[in-house]
Parts: structure tokens; sequence; C-alpha cells
């Protein structure tokens, strides 16, 4: 069964994303449906696409390399002390300053790892003052601080996309003002326009104009994260791609990220992503409300389904509804101990509940596990999973069966390596933060893929390769 990958929002945090992907990416990993909002949308564009210097250059290389790139978008300490604004992502409005974005693009946003320190510092320092001297018509009726970002185009090839992506669904979403609901853009139809339309965050960014197909007049759109930084399932993708295993990139949904603010830019800054956090928790639980609904009235169906095939013989329905039950109760069980990947508070208390009810010392010694963050949860978890499968439905079970039972939702666990005391700093747009955010990203996405190897080659349906595996095993 094939992988999703969904990645959320959460700008500043686009290398620690960035970092996991590359490792997934050196690890052999593919997938087969692809969801993004906001932030998470560079970074997936970035992997299923990014703009290559010379069309006959290896995809693999420049999507590694375009990750990479992403930790040297941030600005000079030193200058980031004084100015704590990434004034060359966020950049001014006005005529004259879109005309002039393509040039300053090119020669102050481009990230270049080869710089030294010095270089750095003095190409950052030539495009604040390009920034600051640039012409805007911000004034108090703008409906936006910066202009939509054009940055983009130079990182990403839009024309190449559906051919780079091959046979995996990319799906973009972003807030229709005018219908009131979320829009997802697939792959066919993305182009830069559907990206300033996904980012554009109220009052950072002007509300975008666009028409999108099957309309003859121009919409209104906002970033579809500042309403829903997680989109897990955008018009049944997943289900309908029979998805084994959905890797969840969220770096939105750690309350750690709500601090005292240092000063006043912070403090706006905080402003906005206070009510993302909870946003993004309320988004995963939606989507695990929507799943539970869903396997309850998959369970009443196949119930119904097997009275009628009883035809009226108790033995045939009581034997048909009795595997349909075992598969229900292992399909709980991966519910419950799936919680753990995405939030051990909610886990404790389904957990604390499911074993008031049931004795089961090897479950019990899984929570306990979970509960204390122990390495080797994951492990003991499958074990315990693939033990409670053949038990309840038995070795020959129809892939169909154990799949619908056993569908997994993994978080990409990045609070486990950020230091408690660097907290603070994760939202800033300095070098040194950019750069550190996608070292613990790229570690953690090895730690990943270490942890959930079984996991992983089950969902690929082949082993991971010596040199494939070697890649994630270095984080050991």
């Amino acid at each position: 069964m094939p992988i999703g990958l969904v990645l959320g929002g959460g700008a500043p945090n686009l290398p620690l994303m960035s970092g996991a992907l590359l490792a997934l990416d050196e690890a052999g990993l593919d997938f087969k449906v692809i969801s993004t909002t906001g932030a998470g949308m560079v970074a997936g564009l970035l992997y299923a696409s990014p703009q290559k210097p010379s069309k006959d250059d290896d995809l693999v290389e420049t999507r590694r390399t375009a990750l990479k790139a992403t930790q040297f978008m941030g600005i000079d300490d030193i200058i980031y002390r004084f100015m704590p604004i990434n004034y060359k992502v966020f950049q001014k409005p006005g005529p004259f300053a879109v005309s002039f974005a393509p040039t300053f693009n090119d020669w102050f946003l481009k990230p270049n790892g080869e710089e030294t320190p010095a270089q750095r510092f003095t190409r950052d320092w030539w495009g604040l003052v390009a920034a600051t001297l640039t012409p805007s018509n911000l004034s108090m009726s703008s409906k936006g601080l910066c202009q939509a970002p054009s940055w983009i185009e130079a990182m990403v090839d839009f024309d190449g996309l559906v051919e780079n992506l091959g046979d995996t669904r990319f799906r973009l979403t972003a807030y229709c003002v005018d219908d009131r609901k979320d829009v997802t853009f697939h792959r066919d139809d993305i182009t830069i326009d559907h990206c300033k339309a996904a980012l554009a965050m109220p009052f950072i960014y002007e509300p975008f104009k666009l028409t999108i197909p099957g309309e003859t007049k121009p919409k209104t759109f906002l970033e579809g994260s500042a309403f829903n930084p997680l989109e897990f399932n955008p018009g049944d993708v997943m289900v309908e791609n029979d998805i084994d295993t959905i890797i969840f990139l969220d770096v939105l949904g750690y309350r750690e990220l709500i601090d005292e603010p240092k000063e006043l830019i912070d403090a706006w800054v905080q402003s906005i992503i206070a009510p993302l956090t909870r946003l993004a928790e309320n988004s995963l639980a939606e989507f695990k409300r929507r799943r539970e609904v869903h396997a309850n009235e998959l369970y009443v169906r196949e119930m119904q389904k097997a009275a009628e095939s009883a035809s009226g013989s108790a033995d045939k329905f009581r034997a048909a509804s009795g595997k349909i039950e075992k598969r229900q109760e292992l399909y709980k069980l991966v519910d419950m101990l799936g919680c753990a990947e995405a939030g051990l508070e909610v886990f404790a208390d389904r957990a604390d509940a499911h074993l008031a009810e049931h004795d089961d010392e090897e479950l019990r010694e899984v929570v306990d596990m979970a509960k204390t963050q122990h390495e080797d949860f994951a492990v003991k978890r499958e074990q315990y999973l693939k033990r409670k499968e053949t038990e309840l439905l038995g070795r020959s079970a129809p892939k169909s069966e154990t799949h619908r039972s056993r569908t997994e939702l993994l978080r990409m666990p990045f609070e486990k390596h950020i230091p408690q005391e660097y907290w603070p700093n994760v939202l800033d747009w300095s070098h040194s933060n950019m750069t550190r955010l996608f070292k613990i990203g790229y570690e953690t996405g090895q730690a990943f893929v270490q942890t959930h190897r079984s996991r992983i080659e089950s969902s690929l349906g082949r082993k991971l390769s010596e040199t494939e595996f070697n890649a994630a095993e270095a984080a050991e």
C-alpha cells in the first residue's frame, strides 16, 4: 500500500520540513499523495519539482540541493539582531517593487551555501539597503504589508510539475473568501498564481484574486493554513488512493511555540502563531473524528451486508458478524496506539480508558513505553499489532481487510529533537536559526525512518536497500 505525505503551514519553520524531507528522500521513500497548505506548499513543491539550472540535471540531486538551500533563506545574525524582519522574503508592495522583485531575488535571495560569513553579511547588508530604498505604495488603504511572494517562481519548475510528479497526486489548499470554504487545487492546475493565493496570509499579504477552472470571474483567496493548518484528506484523495500510511509534518501544533515575546516584532508573530497552534490541534482532532465516523459507518454497512447474505441463517450471521467485530477491534487498537504518534496528551486518556476495560498486559507494556516516549515504542507497537492481526483476522485475511484495519497516521516528532531552551528562537528568521532548524529537521527525519522502518517497508511493499537505510541509520 502507498504512503501519503501531509505538509502543514508555518513559514519560519520551512527548513525544519525541508530537512525532514531530505532525510526521507535519502532513505528511499516515495509518496502516492502529497497534501500541502501554507509553507508546506513551498516544501512540497521544492521536493516535487525544483527549478533545474539545466534541463538535463538529475531531478533527485536538484531536489536535494533545493531542500538544502532553504536553510540559507534567513538574514545574517548581525543584521537580524537589529532588524528582526526577513526583508528578503517579505517584500514591499507597489508597482515598482513588484517589477524590481525578480532582480532583487536574483541578487539577494538566491541562497549560496558556499558563502563565508563575511560574504553573507555583505550580501544581506546590500539586500537591506536595496529593500529600504525600493519605492512602495504602502498606505493605510493597503490590504496587506507585502507583495505576493513572487520568489517562489525562481525556485519551482511549474512547467515540469506534472512530469516530475509522475504518478504522485499533489494537492494545494487555499481558502476562498467568496465561497467561504477551503478549495483544493490539483497538480494539473497549479501555477505561481495558485501559490500566491495559497500564501495570502491576512495582514501580511493582500488577498489574492484568482480565476479557477469552471468560473468566469476571479475569486478572492487567503492562505489555507490560516483556517486549517493541516489538510489530511482533501477531496478524499487519501481514501481514493488507498493510502496505507500517512506521514504528516506539523510544525504549528506545538504549544511550545507560544512564549513571552522578545520584542515588538516577535509579539506580532506570536499573535499569528498562538491561534494557529490551536487550529493545528483541531485539524488533527477533526481528522481523527472523521476517520472514526467512517470506520463506524463501514462497520454498520458490513453488518447489514452480513445479515443480508446470511439469508436468515443465525449461525452464518454470527460467524460473519464475529469476523467484522474482530476487525473493528483491531482498528480501534490501531487508532488508539496511533494517537501516541500524534500527541501524548490525547493518547494517555484513551489508553487509560481502554486498559480499564481490557486486561492485556502486553498492551499495557506498549502503552507505558509510549507515555515515557521510549525509543522502542514504534517497534514494540508494530510487533503487538501484527500479533493481534494474526490472532483476530488470521494469517489468511485478505489484504484489503488488514489495510482497512491498520491505516496509520505518523507524526514527524520534531518536538523530541528541539531542546527545550531553544523553543523561544524557533520562529526567528536569522541565518543561524534557519540552519539549525534544517539540521534538526534532517536528524528528526533520519530517526523517524529508523524508528518506523518496519511500517515504511510494509507500506512501500519492498525492503529499504542497505544504501537507503544507512542514510537513516546515521541518526543512531
